[in-house]
């Protein structure tokens, strides 16, 4: 199906998602999964179309979640770690403490995930800050956002 916001939604077996749509952000292809979480697809299509019409202002709000949560977890120890060198010995590696605006500028959104009516996930990229793990802000609340989070996953 086409849809006025989202585009080409393609729906699927509901492994993982019920619904697929691909919009185009910032420059690169963000995948916008679409659960119906025990409510309709169109409901769940209503919230996606929703965050797509307000990422700027969602992503902008996300990363300051993720910036308030996860930066001190990086700057007290995933900024360090131990390179194995060519001998078998170890080096010990310390990258600097960020600050708000430097951890957020490492942030990009990759994926966006929703279900239901209420539930919206933020994926983001991180420059490796956390050793391959990703950043997820998810908010239970939709676009309220009040009650995110920020944690690592993967």
């Amino acid at each position: 199906m086409t849809h006025d916001i989202l585009g080409k939604v393609e729906q699927s077996d509901g492994k993982p998602f019920d619904a697929v749509a691909t919009i185009r952000y910032a420059s690169r292809d963000i995948s916008v999964g679409i659960s119906c979480d025990d409510q309709t697809l169109e409901t769940a299509i209503n919230l996606a179309a929703d965050v797509v019409s307000r990422l700027k202002d969602l992503d902008r709000l996300a990363k300051q979640i993720a910036v308030r949560d996860l930066r001190e977890t990086y700057n007290d120890g995933w900024n360090e770690y131990d390179e194995a060198q060519e001998d078998g010995s170890f080096k010990t590696i310390v990258n600097p403490t960020l600050s708000e605006t430097e951890f957020e500028a490492k942030l990009s959104l990759r994926d966006v995930n929703v279900a239901g009516d209420q539930m919206i996930e933020f994926f983001y990229d991180d420059e490796r800050m956390f050793w391959g793990h990703s950043v997820v802000v998810c908010s239970l609340r939709g676009t309220e956002f009040t009650d995110a989070q920020a944690e690592l996953f993967g």
